[in-house]
This record gives C-alpha cells, sequence and structure tokens, in this order.
C-alpha cells in the first residue's frame, strides 16, 4: 500500500520505518526521519523545529530547483547529482547484482517519501494532534468515571498544547512555482531526460537501471554541470568557460597540431601527451583551453606548479569517470619536481589511464614528456596581423599603416617581445 493510500498513523509509521530503512543514503530523509518520530510520539514542538531544520537544509542545499517542490528536489539530487558508491560503481562500469538490487529499494522508499509534501505533512501532523486529543480527552473522562469524579470540570489544554494545535500554519511551504530548469548544466539534455522519468514514474524503483547507465555515460557529481576546473587547495573547483579565442594565422600550424592530437584522443586512437613550449605571452594556455569551444565532449582541468602533489589523487578520481579529460599543467617547470612525479608513478606516462591526456605548458626546454609543439615570438609583420585579427574579429577594419604604427611604437617603447598580449591590448586601444 502507498503512503498517500494510508491513514494519517499508518502513513506516519510507515515513512518513519522507510526513513531508517534508507541508512543513511540521505541527509534530507535522516531529517525527515526527525520530522516524523516527532510527530508519531505527539511531541508537536520538536516537529516544528524538526520541519524548519529540515526546510532550512533544503533552502541551503545545492540541489536544482527542479520540480517547483524543495523536497522533491532534494531527493532528485541526493541521487543523481552526489556521488554515493552506487553511482560510482556506475560510472567506473561496475554491474553489482547485490549493489543494484540495494540500490532499487533505496529508490522504492524515496519515490514514496517524494509523496511527502508540506501538505500533506501539515495534514498528518493535523491529523495525529486531534488523534492524540481525542484519545487524552477519552482517558481523561474514563478516569474521572471511574474515581467517581465529575466529568465538567475537566482541565482545558494549556498554552503549549493551543500553540501545537496550531502547527500546519506556522510550516513555510515547500512548492516554490513552476517546474523547470532555471540553471544550465552541460548535461542538461540527458539530466532532463532523467528528471522526467522520475517526476512521470510512480515506482522509482523501476528506474534503477535507467539511473545506472546514466552514470556509466555521463559521469557523477560535478561532471555533470561543468566542464572546466582548477586544482584549488587540492579540490577540483569549477571555472566558468572562457570566450573563443581568435584563431591567429601566426600559429596555425600549432592549433592544427594540438587539435589533431586531441582529437585522436577523443576517439579513443593513440595520442602523445605533450609540451606546449614558448614564453610568456604566447598564448599557450590560450590554445590548449580554447578545446572546450571546439570539442564539446572534453573536460578541462587546470593545475598549476603548487598543485602537482595532488595530481596522482587527481589521476585516481578521474579514471573511475567515463568522460574524456584533458589535464593542463600550467606554467611548469618543464624538468622540475611535479612532472618528474607524474612521470615515475606513470611508468614514463605508459601508464596514464586512458580517459586522460596530459598537456603541460611553460617556458622551459626539456622535461620527460614525449611530444612538443613550440610557440615562438612573433615577428613584427606577424605580431600587426594578430592585431589585425583582435580587430576583425570585433568588426573593426583600421587603417593598416595605423595598426604598423602602433605596432612599432609598442616595439619601442615596451622593449620587450612582440607576443599575443601585447596583440590584444593594442587592439583593445585601437577600439577605443
Amino acid at each position: 500500500m502507498r503512503l498517500r493510500d494510508m491513514n494519517p498513523g499508518e502513513a506516519l509509521a510507515a515513512a518513519a520505518a522507510m526513513t531508517l530503512r534508507l541508512g543513511g543514503f540521505s541527509k534530507a530523509a535522516e531529517l525527515m526521519g526527525e520530522l516524523l518520530m516527532d510527530t508519531w510520539t505527539t511531541n508537536f514542538p520538536g516537529a516544528l523545529g524538526a520541519y524548519h531544520r529540515l526546510t532550512e537544509y533544503m533552502l541551503s542545499s545545492p540541489a536544482r530547483r527542479v520540480t517547483g517542490d524543495l523536497w522533491r528536489d532534494q531527493l532528485l539530487y541526493e541521487i543523481i547529482q552526489t556521488e554515493h558508491p552506487f553511482a560510482l560503481s556506475a560510472a567506473r562500469g561496475i554491474r553489482d547484482e547485490a549493489q543494484l538490487m540495494a540500490m532499487r529499494e533505496k529508490l522504492e522508499i524515496m519515490g514514496e517519501l517524494s509523496t511527502l509534501t508540506s501538505q500533506r505533512m501539515a495534514q498528518l501532523i493535523s491529523e495525529r494532534g486531534r488523534s492524540s486529543r481525542a484519545n487524552d480527552a477519552v482517558a481523561m473522562k474514563s478516569t474521572a468515571i471511574w474515581s467517581g469524579g465529575s466529568i465538567s470540570n475537566l482541565p482545558r489544554r494549556n498554552s503549549e498544547e493551543e500553540q501545537a494545535a496550531q502547527l500546519p500554519l506556522e510550516f513555510t511551504p515547500w512548492k516554490y512555482g513552476q517546474a523547470g530548469l532555471t540553471d544550465s548544466f552541460v548535461s542538461d539534455e540527458a539530466l532532463e531526460e532523467m528528471y522526467r522519468r522520475f517526476l512521470e514514474t510512480a515506482d522509482w524503483g523501476e528506474l534503477t537501471e535507467d539511473i545506472w547507465n546514466f552514470f556509466a555515460s555521463y559521469g557523477t557529481g560535478k561532471f555533470l554541470q561543468h566542464r572546466f576546473f582548477r586544482i584549488e587547495d587540492g579540490r577540483l573547483a569549477p571555472m566558468e568557460e572562457p570566450e573563443a579565442i581568435v584563431p591567429l594565422s601566426a600559429y596555425e600550424e600549432q592549433h592544427s597540431r594540438l587539435m589533431e592530437n586531441t582529437i585522436r584522443f577523443m576517439r579513443g586512437e593513440k595520442a602523445v601527451n605533450m609540451l606546449l613550449l614558448g614564453g610568456m605571452g604566447t598564448g599557450k594556455t590560450a590554445q590548449a583551453v580554447s578545446l572546450l569551444q571546439e570539442l564539446p565532449e572534453v573536460r578541462l582541468i587546470i593545475v598549476h606548479e603548487g598543485e602537482t602533489a595532488h595530481i596522482l589523487g587527481l589521476l585516481q578520481r578521474l579514471s573511475g569517470q567515463p568522460l574524456k579529460f584533458i589535464l593542463l599543467l600550467d606554467d611548469i617547470a618543464a624538468d622540475g619536481d611535479g612532472i618528474r612525479l607524474l612521470s615515475s608513478v606513470t611508468a614514463g606516462f605508459r601508464a596514464i589511464p586512458p580517459n586522460i591526456l596530459i598537456y603541460a605548458t611553460s617556458r622551459e626546454e626539456g622535461g620527460p614528456l614525449p611530444g612538443r609543439i613550440t610557440f615562438r615570438y612573433p615577428a613584427l609583420k606577424e605580431f600587426t596581423g594578430m592585431i589585425s585579427e583582435f580587430l576583425e574579429a570585433e568588426g573593426k577594419y583600421p587603417d593598416a599603416q595605423a595598426i604598423h604604427n602602433a605596432a612599432l611604437d609598442y616595439q619601442v617603447d615596451a622593449r620587450e617581445r612582440l607576443t599575443v598580449t601585447g596583440a590584444l591590448m593594442i587592439a583593445g586601444e585601437m577600439e577605443e
């Protein structure tokens, strides 16, 4: 029998038992269990506190706004977006029948619990309060009669009991609007389909195979939401995807080599881990990051010199995902401790997981990476060409002589090498 078909007393007892059977799988269900138990034991002030704790937890949760109801959003978040053991096993392609059966039971329970809207909880608490008061009145009358006393002067409820009778009026509603996404994830096409199936299916346990296939195809956790990350204090921190870069004729060969190597990697063919070598401002990092725009299925993670100690743990985590990752070691010492450590633990890069490709940018020659792409400083003619290409990308077409003069002035004033960064700066000034 479903919770919606039970009387209030049966529904409270059954739902409380269900939260216990989840065994810590869902924090929100644990808080719901406290609410249900306080209601069942007629601890109505405690129930009010438990309700508000649960509501506050859901409001501060990173759960997406999907269904129009905080409670359902939270349950879907804990099933689909948290990295629980079932999700991680599925992402690795591991099918364990015992784990599948256990997950089916959890999904069945969470589907039932999802029917406990704030309106339903208010009803259950009201009915439990009325039932408790009626039982108390009968007991008091019976006691008075059997003791030979009068029933006309039975005590009235005290102020706390009066307050408890009004608890449903103090509940913050969980319904907040219409169903529908208000944000954007990189895996939304697949996520929207999963949300639809959960919202249209009465028995969520029937979706066990669907959710296993989802994790096995699209990965877990942050990788469902973002494509671009950096390592920050040993943790993956999402970054906003950069704007598309302007293709530069001066580095067309380098870009082609980088793209061809990456496409081979994405196809599962043999690709080479590479060092992108060049001076400061030659666009090495920008060229690598631009792969995000041209290859939408790739994820890219930037690791700076001070975070290279975390690479081994990162490799282990990424190897358990069904996705393709580029690990960009940015501005490192080509023969430094970080790259040497990575080389040693991966047998000279031969044991890098097949879903990970290593690119490193450096101003120094050398190091153990087998591939090289060199980004040299541009000559004056190439430099002026870059300025023109940056301006044309913005729909600006200034006089070629004006560009040449600006480039010469920059070269004299800066007394430094000509760089992509410098060309971009001049183009910005000429746009104004």
